[in-house]
């Protein structure tokens, strides 16, 4: 167990991030993610038991705890989800504040914002941002905005979607106009959110839209959003320039922590294999074009032999698991940043979490959390953030509404919220760090 002492830095941000789609701002029918949803509910529905959400199927005692939500397609719509884009962003926010919390990372629709293809930029939408980034400020709570979290106009999508290279440059324009319409008012953008998980789940499992399952299609659908994050980067720069202000921009990378079953040269080469396909793809060839580090967490994997496919895990049997079976070691977390220590730039936990409706292993997951990241800013990590992965309950895309990451508890029916234990446990560590 690492030394709880060490003080955070000055400034260090404690957030919780969220994104539009899963939290309401999901604008009809025009958008890739609807269109799967509307097909697609009915058989991730029926087929619930067996999926493997990333260690397999769900072991009994799991699904006995969520397969009644599991197995209901109803389950897998998200409808206005948490109702942000009406208004309940607001009192969301004051529940943060009243937590501690001093920033918070939202993602804005490009379907949203433009909706015709290549047309211009929505005004009332463009209106409603700018609302929501005064309200945090108002709130004294830091806004980071996310350009593109997983989800594409009808139009892009139906134009072959990141395949096609003309996205890149449709792209770059539309986060260039987003961003000189926001007039200086984030310091802080997130380009893409996760690529390494967009790309493989869209483009080579097949389970996110277009659900393609081509290597060859994986590849191009890389190269694409490597090149629009250069571009993008270098747009927002530009624009900041002019308007003589400063501004950080990243994009999130999903790592896990990654180890052999044993010091067998066969387990060390299965987890080097694993960890080069997990997460080496996008970092290094977009880190040059990164101010910071925005770090993504949540997974420990124990590799044997030569047998990456299908996340096959040798973790130690007594490691806690999540309600969709993921494992979960708060030590893993000071790993991945001890291993980003060679990149020589600020770090950014953007997303740590776990999904826990029944808040069992969450306020332990936080606590335990706390002693790591003082133990990596003790060992030399350069560590700016920790947001916890979300604020309130969210649809979790083609697991819908069954894994719980919130804070807060949400009534999906009636949305109502009620804030967990973990919330006060996280609310309680902020107040320690700062003390």
């Amino acid at each position: 167990m690492p030394e709880t002492p060490t003080k955070f830095p000055d400034g260090f941000l404690w957030g919780v991030s969220t994104s539009g789609d899963q939290y309401g701002d999901n604008f009809g029918g025009l958008t890739d993610w609807r269109e799967f949803e509307r097909e697609m509910s009915g058989n991730l529905a029926c087929c619930a038991k067996d999926k493997d959400y990333g260690n397999g199927p769900l072991p009994e005692e799991i699904w006995e705890r969520v397969g009644t939500t599991a197995s209901d397609p109803d389950s897998y719509v998200s409808g206005k989800a948490c109702e942000w884009w009406d208004g309940r962003w607001k009192e969301d926010l004051d529940r943060a504040k009243d937590l501690g919390i001093n920033a918070i990372r939202f993602s804005i629709e490009w379907a949203r914002l433009q909706p015709v293809k290549d047309g211009p930029l929505e005004p009332i939408a463009i209106n409603h941002y700018r609302e929501v980034i005064q309200g945090c400020r108002d709130r004294n709570i830091e806004p980071i905005v996310t350009l593109h979290h997983f989800v594409n106009p009808l139009w892009v999508a139906e134009d072959g979607g990141w395949e096609n290279h003309k996205t890149v440059d449709r792209f770059t324009h539309y986060a260039a106009a987003v961003v000189q319409s926001l007039e200086g008012t984030v310091n802080k953008f997130i380009i893409f959110n996760e690529p390494d998980i967009y790309t493989s789940q869209g483009y080579f499992v097949g389970a996110w839209p277009p659900q393609k399952k081509s290597l060859f299609s994986m590849i191009s659908v890389r190269q694409n959003l490597i090149e629009a994050h250069s571009k993008t980067y270098d747009a927002i720069k530009a624009i900041y320039k002019k308007l003589d202000k400063e501004v950080k921009i990243s994009s999130t990378v999903n790592l896990a922590y990654v180890e052999p079953k044993s010091k067998r040269v066969v387990d060390k080469m299965g987890a080097t294999i694993f960890k080069k396909l997990d997460n080496g793809l996008f970092l290094p060839y977009m880190v040059d074009k990164m101010d910071f580090i925005a770090l993504n967490h949540y997974m420990h994997h124990v590799k044997k032999g030569l047998n990456p496919a299908k996340n096959y895990n040798e973790n130690p049997p007594d490691e806690v698991r999540s309600d969709l079976g993921w494992y979960v070691n708060p030590e893993s977390l000071y790993h991945v940043l001890m291993s980003l220590k060679k990149y020589d730039k600020p770090i950014y936990i953007m997303e740590h979490g776990v999904a826990d409706a029944g808040d069992r292993i969450r306020p332990w997951l936080i606590e335990e959390t706390f002693k790591w990241i003082r133990k990596a800013l003790k060992d030399g990590v350069d560590l700016r953030s920790y947001f916890h992965w979300s604020l309130v309950d969210n649809f979790e895309w083609n697991k819908g509404w069954f894994p719980k990451f919130g804070l807060i508890e949400l009534n999906e029916t009636t949305k109502e919220r009620t804030v967990r234990q973990s919330g006060i446990v996280y609310s309680r560590c902020i107040k320690e760090a700062e003390s």
